[in-house]
């Protein structure tokens, strides 16, 4: 009797086994689209523009090692400089500028909840849906020189200092002119998210601080944003990354000019990869904005988790 129960106890064994093996076969096959996916257009290319980076190419014709020879020659490129001090400026504008005034938007838009409410959503939303192409087009026309909507309204007005003014060729206003435009056009992204973090805060909260006597401030200054830490974390990394990455609305409401006063890093990437044919700088450039972005990344989520454990 015992030497039966053994054998059945053996075999239940070698049968769980089996299927342990064969659930972790199918668990490997259901994942191996996505390791190959990543590794294909995502871990390869990241591999190629490191080594691209000590190398001097056009691409076509044979690469030459020329080691840490790029990263050397952009310490003397002003166009890199220029590039990388506006995109840290951008990225310091859209987080003092765009993301209070999108949670501004975020908060009133769920506060003061009604019919309403839906509709604004998908206004402050569409923006975000349009091509940079038509977005740089709406752009041009707001800030033209000659027919654009700003000029045209400083006539009507009989404003000839608006009316003179040339946005986009002024290289002190041409920056700002684009930031606007992208504040319009990308902010809705950041109110909508905020909307859905600010949505999932429990209604008892509000109505407990409501019975306490607190403003509306005071509601979303002591439990909105507590709330909202980590969400306006994130955003604030989207920001700084997609700032590093800024490349369509400057190219094609300026082409980064007057000069170099809305050059950006991905438009010198640009200029010297398919413009001059140095693919070899080009691919050190990306490597810039790559480990910008992932130190940037990193530094905010550590001072942000410190600031979680101070709390």
């Amino acid at each position: 009797m015992e030497i039966v129960e053994g054998e059945t106890s053996c075999a239940g064994k070698k049968k769980h086994k089996k299927k342990d093996r064969n659930r972790s076969v199918f668990i490997f096959f259901c994942i191996l689209p996505a390791i190959l996916f990543l590794v294909i257009f995502l871990y390869y290319p990241i591999e190629e523009t490191f080594r691209l980076s000590l190398t001097k190419t056009t691409g076509l014709s044979k690469e030459v090692f020329v080691g840490t020879d790029n990263y050397q020659r952009l310490f003397h490129d002003e166009e890199f400089f220029a590039g990388l001090k506006h995109v840290f400026s951008w990225a310091f504008w859209s987080i003092v500028i765009q993301l209070p005034l999108s949670f501004f938007i975020a908060f009133s838009l769920t506060y003061y909840s009604n019919r309403f409410t839906r509709p604004l959503q998908a206004v402050f939303f569409l923006p975000n849906v349009l091509p940079s192409a038509i977005t740089a087009m709406l752009g041009k026309f707001v800030f033209a020189p000659n027919y654009g909507l700003i000029v045209s309204l400083g006539k009507v007005l009989g404003w000839k200092w608006l009316a003179s003014i040339d946005f986009l060729g002024n290289p002190n206003l041409a920056f700002w002119a684009i930031f606007a435009i992208a504040t319009w056009a990308y902010s809705g992204f950041y109110v909508i998210y905020l909307m859905s973090r600010i949505e999932q805060i429990p209604r008892e909260l509000r109505e407990a601080a409501e019975l306490d006597g607190a403003s509306m401030w005071s509601y979303a200054r002591r439990i909105v944003l507590p709330e909202l830490n980590y969400p306006l974390r994130i955003l604030a990394v989207l920001c700084t990354v997609g700032s590093l990455k800024l490349f369509d609305l400057p190219n094609m409401m300026t082409t980064g000019g007057p000069g170099n006063a809305t050059v950006t890093l991905g438009i010198t990437l640009y200029r010297h990869g398919f413009i001059n044919w140095n693919y070899g700088k080009a691919a050190a450039i990306g490597v810039v904005i790559f480990v910008l972005s992932l130190v940037f990344t990193i530094l905010q989520f550590s001072l942000g988790r410190k600031k979680d454990e101070a709390i």
